[in-house]
């Protein structure tokens, strides 16, 4: 009797060293999906807009805007939208203007923008009068985002350049 007590103890004991060891915490993360879709472009002489629109049925994440406009000598304004299917509860955009000091050959982010929307079912943002160099090549990217419980689908968009006058 005295063995088999020893052996349950043992086995007690051995377990909760186990358990011990093993501190890991379930931890719920946000499952990110980059959703599939198409662009269209529109380019004019003052302005330039990338539309992103989602493919997949049964998503949250409908459509992506974002564009940039000639807003007079060396003044650009910028903006983006996200749009979702349904009410969600976060939209966001985060809206980022580059420019290229080599002529279109490389872009650096000079400004960004973060505008969010809760129990909704679209975020828009938008900069105006944004002092830019005249002659040099502008474009914006736009990030765009739809949570809803723990799933969050996301896509970017990417205007073409415009040569700020």
């Amino acid at each position: 009797m005295k063995n088999v007590k020893k052996t349950v103890l043992a086995g007690l004991c051995f377990l909760m060293t186990i358990c011990m060891w093993n501190t890991q915490t379930l931890i719920s993360h946000a499952e990110e999906i980059s959703v599939p879709g198409y662009h269209e472009y529109t380019i004019t002489e003052d302005e330039a807009i990338d539309t992103w629109y989602g493919i997949a049925k049964g998503t949250y994440l409908a459509s992506g805007v974002s564009g940039i406009k000639k807003a007079g000598t060396a003044k650009v304004n910028v903006s983006g939208t996200t749009t979702a299917y349904s009410k969600c509860d976060k939209v966001k955009v985060g809206v980022y203007l580059d420019e290229s000091l080599d002529g279109g050959n490389s872009f650096g982010t000079i400004g960004s923008y973060y505008f969010e929307e809760q129990n909704t079912t679209s975020c828009h943002g938008s900069k105006a009068n944004i002092s830019v160099t005249s002659g040099r090549l502008y474009l914006v990217r736009g990030v765009h985002s739809v949570t809803e419980g723990s799933t969050t689908e996301t896509t970017s968009t990417r205007t073409q350049a415009l040569k700020a006058s």
